[in-house]
């Protein structure tokens, strides 16, 4: 069933949601069964593992300065199936151990969701890749791209998947008729179930995954410039769910639940954030390099995602909006940092603030809401 937001308000001329928009696009790359130290530097583990460091185009940004670039662990609720990550990421909500029935045949999602509030508000979707999206959203997507039948089925097609996918990504990048692009890669989910963690077609394909993710941040970057058609757009590198060092998932092991979230806005990096909302860790590498790394739940994606994109939170959803996620995309946080002498900085930032505030007022409204029935 699918309900009205309380962030929704009236005017004479139309129904808008009150929260307005901090970024224009989001570019949401889904790596299947990403598993945490995929991305994050070797140097924040005990002992470095063959398959660490791979993706060092993520590592790089995430630690040079004047980038606005950060990688978080992100928290999965079991069942750790593509299905049931796929519904809690785009619900806000907890799938069941009863779900996991229809990992091979997945039905319609019923409940209120990410993809059907964008939908619903006007935002053209695109997909392409893993066809469990389709499944779960048979009517929601302006366009679908590279679509393998049954790809949840037919393990080995899923190299073809990576491949449809880059092969329809790049193009994309430069069309103006999206403004929420999702690309679902399976290869490194395969490579772990036929070859486990610890092996040379795994290191391979999250090699081709590094120079696939380089080649997209200098195409969106290269028109990220004032009036280009990324000058406000938000990428988003992301796991579904980890995977055990053999390859395994489903169940509720940290190898299983702990995967990532690389994020990047193509704005002027944000200043830094306060120490009592700022939740991360820092290491310094071989390159005297710091980089910090915050956590975040799954269940905070949809309404995090709904917010820098003006949209209604999924009504269903017991997410928060993820302060440092939020910050990245929509601006800066300390004060102290803006020159305030400046009347239209010290305009921004009060904007800036302002639409946090309604954000945050828009999730009390909706609990005060949700609390009378």
């Amino acid at each position: 069933m699918f309900l009205t937001s309380p962030c929704f308000h009236h005017t004479q001329s139309n129904t808008t949601c009150w929260t307005r928009p901090a970024v224009d696009r989001v570019v949401i790359i889904v790596l299947d069964a990403l598993r945490f130290d995929f991305v994050a530097p070797s140097s924040f583990f005990k002992e470095s593992k063959p398959w660490m460091d791979r993706l060092p185009v993520l590592q790089k940004l995430a630690s040079t300065e004047g980038t606005s670039a950060r990688i978080f662990k992100a928290i999965a609720d079991p069942p750790t199936t593509s299905l049931q990550r796929l519904k809690g990421l785009t619900t806000g909500g907890l799938p069941t151990f009863i779900d996991v029935g229809n990992s091979f045949g997945a039905p319609a999602i019923v409940e209120d969701n990410f993809i059907h509030q964008l939908v619903s508000n006007g935002k053209r979707v695109v997909m392409m890749g893993d066809d469990t999206w389709v499944q779960l959203f048979p009517h929601h997507f302006k366009k679908i791209l590279s679509l393998p039948h049954l790809s949840m089925l037919r393990i080995f097609i899923r190299y073809a998947v990576d491949n449809g996918c880059i092969e329809h990504l790049f193009p994309s990048l430069y069309e103006e008729d999206w403004d929420v692009l999702i690309a679902h890669f399976l290869g490194v989910d395969h490579a772990g179930h036929i070859f486990g963690v610890d092996s040379i077609p795994m290191i391979d394909k999250l090699e081709q995954y590094n120079a696939m993710l380089e080649k997209v941040i200098e195409v969106i970057g290269s028109q990220s410039g004032p009036g280009g058609i990324h000058e406000n757009t938000f990428l988003l590198v992301m796991g579904d769910h980890g995977q055990t060092i053999n390859g395994d998932h489903g169940g509720g092991t940290a190898e299983e639940v702990e995967t990532s979230i690389f994020a990047m806005s193509f704005k002027e990096p944000p200043s830094s954030m306060p120490s009592e909302i700022d939740s991360s860790s820092c290491e310094i590498n071989l390159d005297h390099k710091r980089t910090f790394i915050s956590s975040v739940q799954q269940l905070d994606f949809a309404v995090t995602v709904s917010a820098l994109l003006g949209v209604p939170f999924p009504f269903g959803s017991i997410g928060r909006v993820s302060p440092e996620l939020y910050a990245l995309g929509a601006g800066t946080w300390n004060l102290e940092r803006v020159n305030v002498g400046n009347c239209s900085n010290r305009l921004k930032v009060e904007e800036w603030m302002q639409n946090y505030c309604n954000v945050l007022s828009s999730i009390l409204g909706r609990y005060i809401f949700l609390s009378k029935f």
